[in-house]
């Protein structure tokens, strides 16, 4: 199965352009499972519970890949898992680094943080995500990952992730 995934900083788009993306192309969308572990734990969280939320998020999609469906829609990965733990604890749990070797065949949707900040008890990077933004896309240069920016509006977003991904993947 092909994984299409939304990445990059807090409140950039990912989830309204996986909605969207899901319901136009008639595909799965997998939910970030961080939202509910967090939300569960009242946005309380340490080091080891990164490595629980990477589990939660690949069992999240192992059910949803059960769907009649050539491509999943993933509205996080483990790359976000990565870039969260190195920013906030200076490193990643080697679980995470291993499932995130996996990935790498997938493509990425990179999300601009053009649009405006949307405040929300679990955000944490407010005035850093045009840093993290930058991290996000050297990430994916040095990896030679197949993706492609989106930035603008919601429609010129929708636009050029739905004419990327038909481009690589039908």
């Amino acid at each position: 199965m092909k994984k299409i995934i939304l990445t990059g900083p807090e409140s950039s788009g990912k989830t309204t352009l996986a909605k969207a993306l899901s319901s136009a192309l008639n595909v799965a969308w997998v939910p970030e499972y961080a939202r509910q572990y967090l939300t569960e734990k009242n946005g309380n969280y340490h080091y080891d519970d990164l490595r629980k939320i990477a589990q939660g998020q690949l069992e999240m999609e192992v059910r949803f890949s059960t769907l009649k469906s050539n491509y999943l829609i993933l509205d996080t990965s483990m790359l976000v898992l990565k870039i969260w733990s190195e920013t906030k604890y200076r490193k990643a749990d080697p679980y995470i680094l291993n499932r995130l070797e996996l990935e790498k065949k997938a493509i990425y949707i990179l999300c601009q943080p053009d649009i405006p900040w949307q405040a929300d008890p679990l955000r944490e990077s407010e005035n850093d995500r045009e840093d993290l933004f930058r991290v996000y896309k050297d990430y994916l240069q040095a990896n030679n990952c197949t993706f492609a920016i989106v930035s603008g509006s919601r429609k010129n977003r929708f636009r050029i992730a739905t004419h990327f991904i038909k481009g690589n993947l039908y």
